[in-house]
């Protein structure tokens, strides 16, 4: 096992994106968000994906140039045209103009239209809560989920994010898709050629499987809860495709980030800030938000159960050690760290 220090792994995040073109302070923001993700334990969102992003960005995927714009606004509200950019820039500017949004009205909301892969939701949402707000985020994605009663891709896995401030841990926050499990991880295990739960899922027939040896080529990803993970897709891609005015994940224009990288990926993605401080007074939703999670991990506990969490809590007790003791790069990362490294010629520094 390696570990390589969180710095340094965005330095060479950033060092990456740089040479190959992309602007200093853009090839910032996306070495801060992927390597915080791995700071978190999302590893399936992190690091990992950046030479997928560098190999779209060189066969015109993504559009290295790309300044995104506010095309419509008012006091609480704006929609951002993301231009083909790589997705962690639009997403930064959106959250935090939905912030400014919210210091104003109390309420910020931010849609983002023609942009791509935008990494872990989670990211976003916790922007928000480390300005003491409520955060949301969101993005629809290409049709990789089956729903209820039908068989092959429909309707994208669409993740989404919610975040608040706490005092024992930075923030309270949940980053889940809508399917069951996310989908990098079914393609991870089909390239382990390892089997699957069969609640992941369906084949061609739209019937539960253990083989991802034939996904995405064949079957389709299935919703948490069925009927109820099927809903809140909608409800995404409400907030985001419909409401932005670009693409939905049933409308056939959205297209995987990572299996047609020559291709723009025109996901959308929302952003929602909620001051709280002009709802209860300042510093009361941290303080809310610390008797509630203290009622929780005080409840009575199952038996054999020695502790009860609070949503993102072993995230941040990850987060914690990370940022000690260096991060743990497990191994699918670092094959993908080392052949970028090689092509790029940058080192890595691990340790």
């Amino acid at each position: 096992m390696r570990k390589i220090k969180i710095q340094d792994l965005k330095d060479f995040c950033k060092a990456a994106l740089v040479k190959e073109g992309l602007r200093e302070d853009y090839a910032k923001i996306c070495g801060e968000v992927l390597a915080e993700t791995d700071a978190l334990g999302t590893n399936s969102h992190g690091t990992k994906n950046l030479y997928g992003y560098i190999k779209k960005i060189r066969v015109g995927g993504i559009d290295i140039h790309a300044e995104p714009q506010i095309v419509k606004e008012g006091p609480g509200f704006a929609v951002m045209n993301a231009e083909k950019c790589i997705g962690m820039v639009p997403s930064v500017k959106a959250m935090e103009v939905a912030c400014e949004k919210a210091k104003k009205t109390g309420l910020g909301l931010v849609t983002v239209k023609n942009s791509c892969h935008f990494g872990a939701a989670g990211y976003y949402a916790n922007i928000a809560a480390h300005k003491g707000m409520i955060g949301l985020s969101m993005s629809n994605v290409d049709p990789n989920m089956t729903v209820p009663g039908a068989k092959g891709m429909l309707i994208g896995n669409n993740p989404f994010a919610y975040a608040a401030p706490a005092n024992t841990t930075p923030t309270v926050f949940l980053d889940v898709a809508m399917s069951n499990v996310a989908s990098l991880k079914v393609v991870q295990a089909k390239k382990d050629r390892k089997s699957i739960p069969d609640t992941w899922i369906v084949d061609k027939d739209g019937l539960p499987t253990a083989d991802p040896s034939n996904y995405p080529d064949e079957g389709a990803m299935q919703p948490f809860a069925r009927h109820k993970g099927y809903g809140f897709a909608v409800m995404v891609e409400l907030l985001t495709g419909i409401l932005s005015g670009g693409c939905t994940s049933m409308g056939g224009d959205i297209v995987s980030w990572c299996f047609e990288p020559e291709k723009p990926n025109n996901v959308c993605h929302a952003f929602m800030a909620v001051d709280a401080e002009q709802f209860l007074g300042e510093g009361v939703l941290a303080g809310r938000m610390e008797e509630m999670s203290r009622e929780l991990r005080q409840a009575p506990k199952a038996k054999g159960s020695e502790r009860i969490y609070t949503p993102g809590e072993i995230e941040w007790e990850k987060y914690k050690v990370a940022y000690e003791e260096g991060f743990t790069i497990p191994e699918d990362v670092l094959i993908s760290l080392q052949e970028l490294s090689a092509d790029v010629k940058i080192p890595l520094k691990t340790y």
